[in-house]
This record gives structure tokens, C-alpha cells and sequence, in this order.
């Protein structure tokens, strides 16, 4: 294992011995080396082998800006999230959230607050992500004495959603994926001119339902027509008339924005979803 590129004294771009580039961090791990010199395994406290040429360029720019204890701390919150939430999570959570709280820690020096705009939505929306969002700005306080503001735990949640995201949304997608599904939310309770009861069980597999929907609409994948959604569908239409005219307001308004059709079976799982969420209302 010899040093590609020295990104400061506690960081180093490496040649694995498998020919793979990767990233080894240690305190003092590069102190006095040069390029070429061999890494001794010993000091190695944390080896980063992403997943792409591109991830391991974005941590290598990055990491020369950062102190060793940044470092320890972000590689904690990540292990945090990976035991907490229980998902694949993508590598790249280590470029964005390092990027991420790098500079939200120079801010608050700066006296630089950043409102986060979708900070409810993020609450309501993704209750998971944004609790480990807390718990990320605990740890921060606990290894820099800094208490960032909550609009930090949601910017965190985003980071946290784009890693863990089937399509691999970029936190702009991630962003426009929660504005669809207030978007979806804000008609549904319009429609029937009451809210739905967010503290529900319903209303929560509603949510988690909405999040892959917008994800397949911002991903323009497809929605299939098949002939037993759509008798279902006929049947549904007459014990849940009006939850199935709120589900077509659903498609007309998709099709409006977006230009596509849902198909029958995705309309289908939104009247089931919105009729329960209803029902449990009336309860």
C-alpha cells in the first residue's frame, strides 16, 4: 500500500495492494511522507475504498480542509446511522455529510444560521432520518462543544435519504421529492377539507407509500396497467367512492405536472392508502 497523494498529515489517497485507489486516514499516518512511500498498516485507524473514482476524488479535496478530529467525528455519526437505521447506506454518506457539517460548523463561528425550509415536511415525512439527524448534532456537541440548531438535523436527514435511496437521488431530487409528497398530502386534505391524524399507523405506511411514489415519478420509471388491478380497481371504486375520486385528483394533478400516467395499479394502492388513512380518522 503506497501514498498516491498526501492529503494532509492524518490523510492519504493510497494504491491498495489490489491495484483499487482508496482513502487511509491515522493520525499523523502521512506525517513526513512523500509520494510513493509505503503506508505503515499500523497507524492505519479507518481505510475508505468508495465505490467510484469520482467519490474517492470528492474525499480526497475534501479531507485536506478538515481536522483529524472532524474526521473521527463524522466516521462515528456515520457508524451511528448504519446501526440505527438498519439499511444499506450508500458510501458516498461519507463525501456529502463530511462536506456538510465541515461547513455548517464554520458557519456558526461566523454567526451564519441557514433556516432549513423544509424542516416540517422532513419531520413529518421521513421521522427515521431526521431522528438520526438529531442524534448526529448530539454527537457534534459532545466532540466540538457546538449545539448546531435543528434546522441542521433536517439538512442531515436529506444527506441520510439520498444515501439511502434505491435511485440514488442527489439531495436537490431529495428536496423535490419532499415538496411532491406535501404537494400529494396538501390535496388529499383539501379534498376532503380535514387533516389526516399524523400520529397514526395509517398514516404513516400513507407516508412510506408517497416516498417511493415520488421517487418512481422523479425517476420517470413506469407504472403498469395490468387487467386484476384494474377489476380491483372497479371494485374499489364503489365501497370507497370518494377516497377513489381523491386518487384520481392524485393522477390528473401527476399527469398535469409531469406527464404521466400512474397506471391502475399504483391508483389502486393510493385509494387503499387514503381510505385507511380516513377511516382511521374517523375512529
Amino acid at each position: 500500500m503506497k501514498i498516491s497523494k498526501i492529503l494532509n498529515h492524518n490523510a492519504a489517497l493510497v494504491i491498495l495492494d489490489d491495484g483499487q485507489e482508496g482513502v487511509v486516514i491515522g493520525r499523523g499516518i502521512a506525517f513526513g511522507k512523500k509520494v510513493g512511500d509505503p503506508i505503515n498498516p499500523v497507524l492505519i485507524e479507518k481505510k475508505f475504498c468508495l465505490s467510484s473514482v469520482q467519490l474517492n476524488a470528492r474525499f480526497a479535496e475534501l479531507l485536506p480542509t478538515m481536522e483529524w478530529e472532524e474526521l473521527h467525528m463524522i466516521e462515528r455519526i456515520v457508524e451511528q446511522i448504519r446501526k440505527n437505521l438498519n439499511r444499506r447506506i450508500h458510501d458516498s454518506i461519507y463525501v456529502s455529510l463530511s462536506d456538510h457539517i465541515h461547513y455548517a460548523l464554520k458557519n456558526h463561528a461566523r454567526g451564519i444560521t441557514v433556516p432549513n425550509s423544509l424542516l416540517y415536511e422532513i419531520q413529518q415525512f421521513y421521522p427515521d432520518e431526521f431522528q438520526a439527524g438529531k442524534r448526529a448534532l448530539k454527537t457534534i456537541q459532545e466532540e466540538t462543544g457546538v449545539c448546531l440548531p435543528l434546522d441542521e438535523a433536517g439538512y442531515i436527514a436529506l444527506h441520510i435519504i439520498n444515501a439511502t435511496s434505491e435511485n440514488g437521488f442527489d439531495a436537490g431530487k431529495v428536496k423535490q421529492s419532499t415538496l411532491l409528497i406535501k404537494e400529494i398530502l396538501d390535496l388529499v386534505q383539501g379534498y376532503f377539507e380535514r387533516p389526516l391524524p399524523a400520529e397514526s399507523l395509517a398514516y404513516y405506511r400513507f407516508i412510506h407509500h408517497l416516498r417511493y411514489f415520488a421517487q418512481r415519478i422523479l425517476s420517470h420509471a413506469k407504472f403498469q396497467n395490468m387487467k386484476s388491478d384494474i377489476n380491483m380497481l372497479k371494485i374499489i371504486e364503489k365501497t370507497c367512492p370518494q377516497s377513489y375520486l381523491c386518487a384520481c385528483n392524485v393522477k390528473t394533478f401527476i399527469k398535469g405536472r409531469y406527464d404521466m400516467n400512474i397506471g391502475s395499479e399504483e391508483l389502486l394502492y393510493l385509494t387503499i392508502h387514503i381510505e385507511r388513512a380516513l377511516l382511521n380518522n374517523n375512529e
